[in-house]
């Protein structure tokens, strides 16, 4: 199930990614740009709420699931995904 849900956020990221890109080469509008992030914090949050979700079901100490597993699961791609996201978004932010 991890290996899952690293997956899913690490195609998230990458879409949005993918929509600061454009966004940064005026192929699409603010009204996407936005969307693909409220769609990357929509994920983040369901996928937080599983873990503490999980976490009770389970009566474990410590969440299992969240923004740090696909790190360990995925390891330097997910890294670089990560860090392209964060530079893109924050570029199109400060430049836009």
């Amino acid at each position: 199930m991890k290996k899952i849900i690293s997956y899913i956020l690490f195609i998230v990221f990458g879409i949005s990614a993918v929509f600061n890109i454009l966004f940064l080469f005026n192929k699409i509008n603010e009204i996407l740009l936005q969307a693909g992030f409220i769609i990357l914090i929509l994920i983040v949050f369901i996928i937080s709420l599983l873990g503490i979700i999980i976490k009770n079901v389970r009566k474990e100490d410590a969440v299992s699931i969240n923004i740090i597993t696909p790190a360990k699961e995925i390891g330097v791609p997910y890294i670089f995904m990560l860090i392209t996201w964060l530079v893109t978004y924050f570029i199109a932010v400060i430049l836009k």
